[in-house]
């Protein structure tokens, strides 16, 4: 029966019934039919019918919800153009290391079995002794004892739940002097903090801007927003959290970039920062010591602001470098 609703479905270029079937398929755990929903609308373009949008969902709903044989095979595909979240994470967001590597393969596949390994490893599995062949990432396979336990998202079969970090009590900040321009020594930092929510202003409504000052992260923070605004002193740990959040956030309209990329761009951030970007990965003990050193705080302008959004000020007592991030992104439609 669900082989002639597809070939009908195929035939009339029935996206409706498509995703009814997909549905249908996933409560019945018919997980042959899923996949053939997923390989065989694809290729109706060639017959006339723009049916991708149900190979994406199918191809998420096999990483997200079938046995891990079928998740591998949709992960090591990687066709999926529009999905919500790359397929690696969402298929390392319900399976474990050990079931999906059986399926994964070796030096052949490359990079994407890395980054599944990656994206484990920022759940929490440690992998310390699994062998990487291509690994685009390059981090410790184990969470450092300076890492916090970062915000998983909950991945539904329509949607991602991954709500914007708290900032907290944010308190009144009084006047401050102007701050020196940073120059080159604060242009990785700032180059770095726009890096993390680069997806929001290239895929989707977002906008970003960063500074960075000889000064103070009230200096900073005026130097971006003129104002001194509201402001909340941030443990290393919780300012790690923000930044591995946004760095894997898609905002409201771009594709997410996941836990594993999240992870890679709150290293890369803080080793800018801490001047420990000149080879990778940084020595983790020393980085660890580092971030320790940073001063960090979520602030705003002294108005909320809503949709995803961050606003981050970090500063280096030590050199009298600050550096601060206004980046914010909204629900509107694109156009």
């Amino acid at each position: 029966m669900s082989g002639r609703r597809l070939d009908k479905a195929l035939a009339d270029g029935d996206l409706d019934g498509l995703l009814r079937l997909i549905d249908d398929s996933c409560a019945d755990r018919d997980w042959e039919v899923l996949e053939q929903v997923a390989l065989r609308s694809r290729p109706a373009h060639e017959r006339g019918h723009q049916l991708w949008a149900a190979a994406d969902h199918a191809e998420h709903r096999l990483a997200l919800e079938a046995p891990a044989a079928q998740a591998a095979a949709a992960v090591l595909r990687d066709a999926v153009t529009f999905g919500v979240a790359t397929l690696a994470e969402v298929a390392a967001a319900t399976h474990t290391w050990d079931e999906l590597d059986t399926h994964l393969g070796a030096v052949a596949v490359g990079p994407l079995r890395s980054v599944v390994a990656h994206e484990r490893v920022a759940r929490g599995e440690d992998l310390t002794g699994v062998e990487l062949f291509e690994d685009p990432i390059g981090l410790p396979l184990l969470l450092t004892p300076w890492e916090p336990t970062f915000a998983e998202p909950t991945i539904g079969a329509y949607t991602i739940d991954d709500p914007v970090p708290a900032a907290g009590r944010l308190d009144e900040t009084g006047p401050v002097a102007p701050a020196e321009a940073g120059g080159p020594d604060t242009a990785p930092g700032r180059n770095a903090l726009l890096e993390l929510t680069c997806t929001w202003a290239e895929e989707s409504n977002g906008h970003r801007s960063a500074v960075g000052v000889r000064g103070d992260a009230a200096q900073a923070i005026a130097a971006l927003t003129g104002t001194t605004g509201r402001r909340r002193s941030l443990p290393a740990s919780e300012a790690l959290t923000v930044l591995a959040w946004a760095g894997a956030s898609g905002g409201a309209h771009g594709r997410r970039r996941g836990m594993a990329r999240g992870r890679f761009e709150a290293w890369w951030c803080a080793a800018a920062l801490t001047g420990l970007d000149t080879g990778w990965p940084p020595p983790v003990d020393e980085l660890g010591g580092a971030i320790g050193e940073l001063d960090w705080w979520r602030f705003d302008d002294g108005t909320p602001p809503s949709g995803w959004h961050l606003q981050i000020a970090v500063e280096d007592p030590l050199d009298g470098l600050a550096w601060a991030l206004s980046a914010g992104d909204s629900a509107a439609p694109i156009g």
